[in-house]
């Protein structure tokens, strides 16, 4: 556990970092967010071989407390149908015939679309972007709302994995978020995905209100009876979209020892019960079906990305810019329907953007930092540039070094996401500082 850990040499050495961020830092720039106004821009056109695609279904039967996403509660048919075909129109920039590689439709809920609709939608991808390769495609679902209807549109439309947002099977803390779907409706569910073939991920969180860590192991221990593949667990995060951030307590907020401590819980719990770690938040059964699935790059070797976002809010990451789409749905729907850009904000990645994005896909996803790479692809040592916060990190047992690669130590492990943002550019962390400062709970 955590008692031999010096937690004052790593509080010293993660100074500089900030502790809020508005999705997992290694997502960068999208967890600093910094876009700039640029109402109907025209996004890059890119030359690649295949793309990626991100999916944004903003409807939901419910709104979680913990929840920061674009969504919308309440659409009828009529509304849910005219934002489908939005979709299918806004994917018309993507040329007829180019190859999808792999795609994510997350939100909102997916699965609060009625499956006629969900199969339309997953028709008219199928034939603007015919599947290439293995990669596997992913919808999100939540309990309550995925039927044996949406089941059979998933399989014939070649969704090969389900990600469903459960995050607790404890009937208080379901209740203290504001989810209403109880604990057997969520096991109930993953027995359905399971039986049908599909790789299951089941989302749970930890620092939930009134959430124990022992609620947290019959969690983990349930869902791996009910044959679940594959866990993402992640921390609570607060910011000012999260209505959760006003009723947790002074001691239910994440010190540092605290973070480390449901991490090293975790982390210990997932391998007793036969789970591998692959990800920083992300636990798998690597001896079944779960080993078919990898997310595949959004850019290449140069950075350059390419990946396509539809939807209210997706954002495109296209050679070295990221297009975000407007948040209100209205506005983003008469907006494609009138034949205009959905866009809304952008970033134009500078050299410093990409330096950062490097290290946040290696050294910031869970893989070792190649020096000589990273020289070769910037001309100029890392060493140049964060040197101090090297020598910090080092010096607080979170990084280790052999002078060709970096990576993180087990300690630097339990708190990965503030290593990541000790990285970030300053203009970054002045950001988040700036928004942390006037991040106001009751």
């Amino acid at each position: 556990m955590i008692q031999a850990i010096d937690l004052q040499r790593v509080a010293a050495a993660l100074e500089s970092a900030p502790t809020v961020a508005y999705s997992a830092p290694h997502d960068y720039p999208h967890a600093a967010a910094m876009f700039q106004s640029a109402p109907r821009a025209e996004r890059e056109s890119i030359a690649a071989a295949a793309m990626r695609l991100y999916i944004h279904i903003p409807f939901c039967n419910y709104a979680c407390s913990f929840c920061c996403y674009a969504k919308h509660v309440g659409a009828n048919w009529a509304e849910m149908q005219r934002y489908v075909r939005a979709l299918t129109t806004e994917l018309e920039w993507v040329p007829k015939g180019t190859p999808l590689s792999q795609f994510f439709m997350g939100g909102g809920t997916p699965t609060a679309l009625p499956a006629p609709l969900l199969d339309e939608l997953l028709g008219a991808i199928a034939i603007r972007m015919p599947y290439a390769g293995d990669g596997v495609h992913t919808v999100e679902a939540s309990p309550d709302s995925v039927s044996d209807e949406h089941l059979a549109v998933l399989q014939r439309r070649a969704v090969g994995r389900i990600s469903m947002g459960i995050q607790s099977l404890q009937d208080q803390v379901l209740d203290a978020v504001r989810r209403t779907h109880g604990p057997q409706t969520a096991l109930d569910a993953c027995q359905r995905i399971v039986a049908q073939g599909f790789i299951l991920n089941i989302d749970l969180m930890y620092g939930l209100p009134g959430q124990t860590e022992q609620g947290l192991r019959s969690d983990f221990e349930l869902a791996a009876r009910h044959g679940v593949h594959a866990v993402t667990a992640y921390n609570l995060r607060l910011n000012e979209h999260t209505p959760v951030a006003r009723t947790l307590s002074p001691s239910e907020r994440f010190s540092l020892s605290g973070l480390m401590r449901w991490r090293a819980f975790l982390r210990d719990l997932a391998k007793d019960l036969g789970y591998t770690q692959t990800r920083w938040h992300t636990f798998k059964q690597l001896d079944g079906i779960a080993v078919k699935h990898r997310r595949l790059p959004t850019a290449g070797a140069d950075l350059r990305g390419y990946q396509f976002g539809i939807g209210l809010s997706a954002r495109s990451s296209l050679g070295h810019s990221v297009y975000r789409n407007h948040r209100g749905r209205t506005t983003y729907v008469q907006r494609v329907e009138s034949g205009q850009s959905p866009v809304e904000e952008l970033i134009h990645m500078q050299p410093a953007d990409l330096q950062t994005q490097y290290i946040a896909r290696t050294l910031g996803d869970g893989q070792p930092l190649s020096l000589p790479d990273y020289e070769a692809l910037f001309g100029h040592s890392l060493l140049e540039e964060h040197g101090v916060i090297i020598e910090r990190l080092l010096g607080g047992d979170l990084l280790q070094g052999d002078g060709r690669q970096l990576a993180l130590t087990e300690t630097g492990k339990l708190v990965y996401d503030l290593v990541m943002l000790a990285f970030y550019p300053p203009a970054a962390k002045a950001w988040l500082l700036g928004r942390l400062k006037t991040f106001q709970v009751a």
